[in-house]
């Protein structure tokens, strides 16, 4: 179910425990072959097909489109949001929903610079509302173990504008690729704890501006990507976050004062 889509009366008809998707994202450079609104495309495609696999269940919010971005601000196109003015649009999206009695969220990420601040609002959100689970995820995380068998290049080949994400453009909005662009790019880290993708984080963190990484904006190996691959990563990333929101909630919350009900499990 898509929130903008639903009328008022139809969104508040819906039970409190009703899973709230909140995909955020970004709008920034991807390189000379991929769109500026590539993670958030990924993000919205991503959540569609949840809901599909849970059969409308899920209640999915508009994607965020601006993110922390400011790493990528050397290149054109690129718009971006403070940590703070972020993690304030988030925390106060979740605080009118929760004044309309939502109170089971998933934050959807879809974009590598929003990782750190959503661990932030995830804390500051337990604080704020205690008795509202606020799940903080990104895409490539939850299904990192399933997605590694999938990479083709060598490292770096998953990172930005890469293998991966130029795959799920490719299945989900291949009018907005030109693979006759892409190019394969990036300088890791010499470091070796600093040395991470995708799907491997490092062992030690230093923030580099991405134009420091790659002179093309792209940092891995688009050209190994297919639109079949991006299927399987859709697939693996789909299946994970099932998984995630089975394991979090597989009962409704108890509904405080109503006394005891029979659960329904999420199955």
């Amino acid at each position: 179910m898509n929130w903008q889509e639903l009328k008022s009366s139809e969104i508040g008809a819906l039970a409190p425990d009703t899973f709230v998707v909140v995909p955020i994202a970004s709008l920034e450079q991807h390189g000379p072959h991929l769109p500026v609104g590539t993670d958030s495309y990924i993000a919205e495609g991503i959540a569609a097909a949840l809901d599909r696999e849970l059969e409308g269940r899920l209640l999915i919010l508009p994607v965020q489109r601006l993110g922390c971005s400011e790493h990528h601000m050397a290149f054109p196109g690129t718009l971006t949001l403070q940590h703070e003015t972020f993690a304030g649009v988030i925390l106060e999206a979740l605080e009118s929903m929760v004044r309309h009695d939502f109170r089971r969220f998933l934050i959807l990420n879809g974009h590598g610079g929003n990782q750190a601040i959503g661990a932030v609002i995830t804390e500051k959100a337990s604080q704020r509302w205690p008795d509202v689970q606020v799940v903080f995820t990104s895409w490539w995380r939850i299904a990192a173990e399933r997605l590694k068998k999938l990479v083709e290049g060598a490292y770096p080949s998953v990172g930005h504008a890469c293998e991966f994400e130029t795959s799920l453009m490719l299945a989900l909005h291949p009018e907005l690729v030109n693979m006759e662009l892409a190019v394969d790019d990036g300088l890791p880290p010499s470091a070796k704890p600093l040395q991470h993708d995708l799907l491997t984080g490092p062992a030690a963190s230093l923030a580099i501006p991405m134009h420091r990484l790659t002179q093309h904006g792209v940092y891995g190996r688009p050209t190994l990507a297919s639109a079949e691959k991006g299927r399987r990563i859709l697939e693996a990333s789909v299946a994970a976050l099932r998984d995630l929101l089975v394991a979090c909630w597989p009962y409704p919350l108890p509904n405080p004062g109503a006394g005891d009900t029979k659960p329904s499990p999420l199955r």
